[in-house]
């Protein structure tokens, strides 16, 4: 058994840990501050750690009112969770059986086809978006929600974080449940789901953010500016001149706030899926 630390070494430890995220959340910092500034105090204060201190005015969400007066940003997103939500149900739903018949399932070639889906997992993304480019085109499902959505529901990293949990779940539970008469599509719906919850929701984030975040493939394929991202909707205020950097950093903090809401609500979950995804054969 490991020896728990002593009480003044837990102590550096956790004052180490808390050093080291206050780092790391810095810049989540100076984008909130800096959003409560007009450009001239962003730029007279950058330099000293007034950067970090917020500013005292009468109307201090003066930059949130100019944001959401020149862009429709309630409007995309809207428009982002909507497309998202259904990717992240439909991708759930898809990668999650894909990671069960590698993990469970028995058929011809199975490690073949599970060794190319991880090898196409180096494949960069900007390699294939002139490809999906051409085949949504082709469909004529250009400048339409389809468009985001389909690419979006297969990832070979979330079918292999599936199969790495589903791995993880003893199989005299699933047998016990064949030997009671449950067909293999209960046994995954009503047994092993609710066991991976922890991947769910792991997946879900990392869904959610990967698709709240992305920029190039929506512009490439959305024209019409009523059914924008919040991403594209978003760069739109670096095409206003002069460019105002106030304005910039409160639509930056409104665009991440939903992003730190379900991360924070799931983040148990989320350190677990992390967790039991470790190296299992």
């Amino acid at each position: 058994m490991c020896k728990k630390p002593s009480l003044p070494k837990q102590f550096l430890i956790y004052i180490g840990m808390t050093v080291v995220a206050l780092i790391f959340m810095f810049p989540l910092i100076w984008m909130i501050v800096s959003s409560f500034k007009d450009d001239a105090m962003i730029f007279s204060d950058i330099t000293s750690l007034k950067a970090f201190a917020p500013a005292f005015k009468e109307d201090v969400f003066f930059n949130y009112k100019e944001v959401i007066s020149k862009l429709p940003l309630v409007k995309a997103m809207l428009n982002s969770l909507s497309y998202i939500i259904v990717i992240i149900a439909l991708g759930l739903i898809v990668n999650s059986m894909a990671g069960y018949a590698f993990a469970r399932l028995k058929f011809p070639k199975k490690n073949l086809l599970f060794a190319l889906i991880l090898a196409v997992m180096i494949i960069p993304a900007q390699t294939v978006m002139l490809p999906q480019f051409s085949i949504i085109y082709k469909m004529g499902l250009s400048n339409s929600y389809l468009a985001l959505i389909l690419p979006a529901i297969a990832s070979p990293m979330y079918i292999f974080l599936f199969r790495q949990n589903f791995m993880g779940i003893p199989e005299s539970i699933e047998e016990a449940a064949k030997l009671d008469g449950a067909s293999a599509i209960r046994t995954f719906f009503q047994l092993v789901v609710p066991l991976a919850k922890p991947v769910y929701a792991t997946v879900g984030i990392l869904v959610f953010i990967a698709c709240w975040n992305d920029f190039v493939w929506p512009v490439m394929v959305i024209s019409d500016s009523s059914k924008q991202t919040i991403q594209m909707a978003l760069s739109s205020l670096f095409s206003i001149q002069p460019v105002n950097y106030g304005n910039v950093m409160a639509g930056l903090t409104l665009v991440t706030i939903p992003v730190l809401i379900i991360f924070l609500s799931l983040q148990k979950y989320y350190v677990a899926g992390i967790a039991s995804t470790g190296a299992k054969n």
